[in-house]
Order: structure tokens, then sequence, then C-alpha cells
């Protein structure tokens, strides 16, 4: 089926579309209005979201948090769009729901060479409006840009070392360990 082509799709449209049969096995974003489906990505991007679910978890349960986490075909409803991003960390389960009503505290999106600008951008604003923790992953740069609500964002890459600022206090890691390079 064709994705409609309103002019502006309501949160209540978009989840009687993908409720449809036809779209039982496929994935898509609502940002601002219009539907994108998301194609599978590259193996070679998508093992960076795992790397940092594995050191995040590992933290977590070295310091006794909770910790949930979701990777790309995880989806949340925050302030009336539908996002799915690479990594996405919350204190709280997840859940059942499609999307998951409750936003992650903490996302991260890869960006590959094929991302639009346009949707990039779209998707780091739903991030910053609703004070969620971004960053953004370059794995052409091995560089990082990390966007802390109410903060300029910072590029990070190599030595340097990230944390999960007020979303994770403690939580370090290198960017260079990120990429697979240490």
């Amino acid at each position: 089926m064709a994705l409609p082509k309103t002019k502006f799709v309501t949160l209540e449209d978009f989840s009687r579309f993908v409720g449809q049969p036809e779209n039982a096995d496929r994935l898509f974003e609502l940002i601002n209005g219009e539907i994108s489906e998301v194609s599978p990505g590259r193996t070679s991007l998508s093992q960076y979201g795992h790397i940092l679910a594995f050191e995040v978890r590992l933290f977590c349960r070295d310091q006794g948090l909770p910790c949930n986490t979701s990777g790309g075909d995880g989806a949340y409803a925050i302030q009336g769009n539908v996002v799915a991003p690479d990594f996405a960390y919350k204190r709280t389960p997840m859940s059942d729901e499609y999307p998951d009503p409750e936003p992650p505290e903490w996302a991260v999106e890869i960006i590959s060479p094929t991302d639009k600008a346009t949707e990039i951008r779209g998707k780091r604003e739903i991030y910053r409006r609703a004070g969620i923790l971004l960053w953004e992953m370059y794995p052409s740069a091995r560089s990082v840009d990390v966007y802390v609500p109410g903060q300029p964002v910072r590029v990070y890459s190599g030595d340097d070392t990230l944390d999960g600022g007020d979303v994770l206090p403690g939580f370090r890691v290198l960017v260079k360990k990120l990429f697979g390079d240490e």
C-alpha cells in the first residue's frame, strides 16, 4: 500500500495506517506529520548500536540500575511523532504497545551516508523539543555529536570520552571503543 498523501498525518492516522495487515512486517516513522518507511540498514552500521547497548547493560548491571534498551525496531511516540532510534535507553520498562507511549530518556541515531539531511534534522528536533539526550553517531567520520538538553552541541572523536550525563550518571565510554577501534 502506498504511504498516505495527506498534508499532515496525526498519530491516530498513523496508528490506523501501520495497523493494516499489509503493514504488519514493516517499520514506519512519523516525523512532523509525514510517514516514512524505515528501510533495513547495513549490518556494518547496526553493530555500533549493539556495542553501545552492551556497554550500557554492563554498566547498569554492575551499578544495580534499571536498564531498558531497544534497537532500531523499537518505536516510540514522542509529542505526536513516532521515531525508531538505533539505540534507546530508559529506566522504565519497555511497552508491548506500538509505538511505546513512554519516550526514551536517551536516543542514539547512527547516521549512514544514505540518510537525508532533512530527516536527520527533523528527528533531531523531535528529540531536542522533548528534552531527550541525543547522540548522533557518524561512523564514516568516527565522531559523535552530542545534544544535551539546554546545551550547545559537542562533537567527540577518537580518545574523547562520552558520558551518560544526567540520564545515566557515571557511565563513560571512549568514542573509539564504540566504533570498534579499541
